[in-house]
């Protein structure tokens, strides 16, 4: 038996742990499927390796097992601390915010809020949403949505932005 973990690929170790899991248990792949509700021919992917699945039926098959994936750094100790703001900010409708933006807390800068916020609830044809908490606008004032415009060509005019 091969102890050392580290020379073995994840998609591998993945397919190991299912295998060893339905062999101990007797089942055969056909049985082992039917158990955990996957086609039998998926299973049989999974077990010689776990590139070809999507992450969500990976980690569904290895809770129902008894294991679980987690973020390691170099030195194999999982990773547990994240940065707060990458937890905690969301849009309105509880989406995170793309990777690609700085985002920040809002400030708030009147008694209702912010003025692109005013304008859009209350000039708007939909209902009033909550006040935004989060913001990934553009923090610098040559700046448009977070983005610094491009320049322009020599003798091109200025354009809508």
């Amino acid at each position: 038996m091969v102890d050392s973990e580290s020379m073995i690929p994840f998609d591998e170790q993945v397919g190991l742990a299912l295998r060893g899991y339905r062999r101990a248990h007797g089942l055969s792949q056909r049985a082992f499927a039917d158990v955990v509700d996957v086609a039998p021919a998926t299973l049989a992917r999974l077990e010689r390796s776990a590139l070809s699945c999507s992450l969500e039926t990976v980690v569904r098959l290895l809770a129902q097992i008894g294991h679980s994936l987690a973020v390691v750094d170099a030195d194999g100790q999982p990773v547990t601390t994240w940065d707060e703001t990458d937890l905690r900010a969301r849009d309105r409708s509880g989406r995170r915010f793309p990777a690609n933006r700085e985002v920040r807390p809002m400030r708030v800068q009147a008694a209702g809020g912010p003025q692109w916020w005013l304008h859009h609830e209350y000039f708007g044809t939909g209902e009033c949403g909550p006040q935004p908490e989060w913001t990934a606008e553009g923090f610098s004032s040559d700046a448009r949505f977070g983005r610094k415009p491009r320049p322009r060509a020599p003798g091109e005019k200025p354009r809508w932005l």
